[in-house]
């Protein structure tokens, strides 16, 4: 079995990768964390003068792997899970490397970092997923107030 799990590094996301890691335990699986840098954040980023496209698709690269990496060894040491690290319109990109790895199952949480205005009106990266996913999803909800599980 093959997961597919997308990172936002939210806590919510990080109970969908406790959630593969569960599904994945004693079986033959394989594990996929990836994070997407949204191209609309590098665009604005350049528009606002801060530096060149290049240099800042650079530095949000090589955070997002850094991140990524710590994750992993911190909460999930001995688990052979792939990092994976793109750059696109999140919802886009998780399908899309959903059919290119071949998963089995997309993973992600319900909600993930807050404040996208444009979530309110025309839905979150979750629902966007569903709405274009030609995998199955599981979508895990957020943790219970003072637990580290998610609610099942």
């Amino acid at each position: 079995m093959r997961l597919l799990v997308g990172l936002d590094f939210s806590d919510c996301s990080r109970n969908a990768l406790r959630k593969a890691v569960d599904l994945a335990a004693g079986k033959d699986s394989e594990i996929i964390a990836v994070h997407v840098i949204d191209s609309r954040l590098a665009r604005e980023l350049v528009h606002m003068g801060l530096a060149s496209e290049r240099e800042i698709k650079k530095k949000l690269f090589l955070n997002a792997k850094v991140k990524l990496k710590d994750i992993l060894a911190e909460e999930f040491s001995g688990i052979d899970i792939k990092p994976f690290v793109c750059e696109g319109m999140p919802h886009m990109e998780i399908n899309r490397k959903a059919e290119g790895f071949n998963a089995d199952m997309i993973i992600i949480g319900s909600c993930g970092m807050a404040g996208e205005p444009e979530a309110i009106f025309f839905g979150g990266t979750a629902e966007k997923i569903l709405r274009f996913a030609s995998r199955p999803v599981l979508c895990v909800p957020p943790a219970k107030k003072g637990g580290t599980k998610p609610i099942f």
